[in-house]
C-alpha cells in the first residue's frame, strides 16, 4: 500500500460541481490524497454546449502537460454523450466513467492504484461534500424530464432521480453544525424535486418546510427554477419565512413565444410574464434572475427586439446571456435557420449591456430601501483588501469596512 495524490477539477453547472466534492469526500475517506505530483488527475466534464466542450479539451490538454506520468479520469457529461472520448482525447490509458455510480468509480481507483488504507477510526464518515465558502449546495435531485430542445441533459443524466427527504434533511443539518450559513438547494429539475418518489407524497414546497424546521439552519436558497413550477404554495413560504432567500432564478431563454415554441419549453411568453407579474405583487422586493438563449435557429431580428423589450420591462435582477451553441444530438443542432456568429455575439453584446443596467437598478433600490435597517448577511471569502464580502438574501454581494459592518446582522 502507498500515499497515492490525485487532483480532481470539476466544470459546469452547481450538480457537476457537488458530484465532483462527492467523489473528492469518497476518494479521502477511501485512503488517496490532495496533492501535488498525483498519480491521477479526475476531470468532471460538462458538455451543456460546443463552447463547454472546448473547455473540457483544453482543461485536458492542459493537464497532460503538467502532470505528464499521472493517469487522466474523464467522467461527466461528456463522456456519457460523446462515444470514445479516450479517442478523442489520443490517450488510451484514460479512465472513461460518465456520470453517476461514484461509489464504483471509486471501488475502481482503490483496484487499480491500492492507496494505503486508513483505519476505521481515521475514516471521515460525514456525509457532507465540502467547499470552501460560507454556502452549502445541496444536490436534491439529478437528471431533467423536460428535454428542451437545444438541452443535452436529459441525454447525459437520464430521468429525474430526487434523493430521499431523510437523506437530505440528515446532510443539510451536518451542514448547518458544520458552519455553513446558508444551505442552496440544486438540482437539474429543482421545481419537479419529489415526482418520482412514489412511497410518499413529497415535492419541493414540502422539503423547504422540513428544512425550515432544523433551527441550525442559517437560511436557505433556492437555485434555477421553472416558471410553471413556482406555485401558489411556494411563493406563500418566499413570502412568509424569513429564513427563506427572497430571490428567485427563473429560466426565460426567450421572449418571443415563437422561439419558446423551438426550443420545447413548457410555457409562453405571455404566461411567463403574467407569473413574474404576479409573484412581485406578492412579494415586491424580491430578486428574479434570468438565463436567455440569443441566436437561437430562425431567432428573427424582430424576435431578439421582442425578447429585448421583454426583460427590459420586466426589470430583471441579473441576466445570465448564453450565445446559442447545441450539442450534436439535440434536436435544436438539426434546425434550419442558424444565425451568423457575429449577429450572435451583437445581441448577446445588447442583452449583457441590459443586463448591467438593471443589476445596478435593482441593487440600488434595495440599498436605498435597506439604508436605514440591517441587512441579513453571510460572509463570503473577499477578494478585496480591508473589505468584509457578504451576500444578501437578494442574490448579490456588498463588499464593506468595519464601519459599515456594524450596522448589518450576520446569520
Amino acid at each position: 500500500m502507498a500515499n497515492i495524490n490525485f487532483k480532481l477539477y470539476s466544470l459546469g453547472c452547481k450538480v457537476n460541481h457537488y458530484d465532483g466534492a462527492n467523489l473528492q469526500r469518497l476518494l479521502l475517506s477511501a485512503g488517496f490524497n490532495l496533492g501535488l505530483k498525483p498519480s491521477f488527475v479526475i476531470v468532471n466534464t460538462c458538455s451543456v454546449t460546443k463552447k463547454a466542450i472546448v473547455k473540457d479539451k483544453q482543461l485536458i490538454s492542459k493537464i497532460k502537460k503538467e502532470n505528464p506520468q499521472a493517469r487522466l479520469v474523464i467522467m461527466g457529461c461528456w463522456p456519457q454523450t460523446a462515444g470514445d472520448v479516450a479517442e478523442i482525447i489520443a490517450d488510451k490509458k484514460a479512465i472513461i466513467w460518465g456520470v453517476g455510480n461514484l461509489n464504483a468509480l471509486v471501488k475502481k481507483l482503490v483496484g487499480e492504484f491500492k492507496p494505503t488504507l486508513k483505519s476505521a477510526s481515521d475514516k471521515k464518515k460525514s456525509s457532507l461534500v465540502l467547499t470552501d465558502r460560507s454556502r452549502y449546495f445541496l444536490k436534491v435531485a439529478d437528471g431533467c424530464n423536460q428535454f428542451c430542445s437545444y438541452c443535452i441533459i436529459p441525454h447525459a443524466r437520464g430521468r429525474l432521480k430526487s434523493r430521499a427527504l431523510k437523506e437530505l434533511l440528515k446532510e443539510a443539518k451536518e451542514a448547518s453544525e458544520a458552519g455553513y450559513r446558508e444551505i442552496v438547494l440544486c438540482g437539474i429539475h429543482l421545481g419537479r424535486y419529489g415526482e418520482d418518489i412514489k412511497t410518499k407524497k413529497v415535492n419541493l414546497s414540502n422539503l423547504i418546510e422540513e428544512l425550515l424546521k432544523i433551527k441550525e439552519i442559517g437560511r436557505i436558497r433556492l437555485s434555477s427554477i421553472e416558471i410553471n413550477e413556482v406555485n401558489s404554495e411556494l411563493v406563500k413560504l418566499i413570502a412568509q419565512e424569513e429564513r427563506l432567500c427572497k430571490h428567485l432564478h427563473i429560466s426565460l431563454q426567450s421572449g418571443s413565444t415563437k422561439i419558446l415554441h423551438l426550443m420545447n419549453r413548457p410555457y409562453t411568453a405571455s404566461y411567463y410574464r403574467n407569473r413574474v407579474l404576479k409573484i412581485k405583487e406578492q412579494i415586491p422586493e424580491i430578486a428574479i434572475s434570468t438565463d436567455i438563449i440569443v441566436g437561437f435557429p430562425q431567432e428573427s431580428e424582430a424576435n431578439f427586439q421582442e425578447t429585448y423589450e421583454f426583460a427590459r420591462s420586466l426589470n430583471f435582477s441579473k441576466i445570465h446571456v448564453f450565445p446559442f451553441s447545441a450539442h450534436e444530438i439535440t434536436a435544436a443542432y438539426r434546425l434550419a435557420g442558424k444565425i451568423n456568429k457575429t449577429i450572435i455575439n451583437d445581441r448577446a453584446r445588447i442583452l449583457r449591456n441590459l443586463s448591467l443596467q438593471q443589476e445596478k437598478k435593482y441593487q440600488k433600490e434595495i440599498l436605498k430601501k435597506y439604508k436605514n435597517k440591517p441587512l441579513y448577511l453571510i460572509v463570503e471569502k473577499s477578494d478585496v483588501a480591508d473589505k468584509i464580502r457578504a451576500k444578501t438574501e437578494f442574490g448579490f454581494d456588498i463588499y464593506l469596512n468595519k464601519k459599515e459592518e456594524n450596522k448589518h446582522i450576520f446569520i
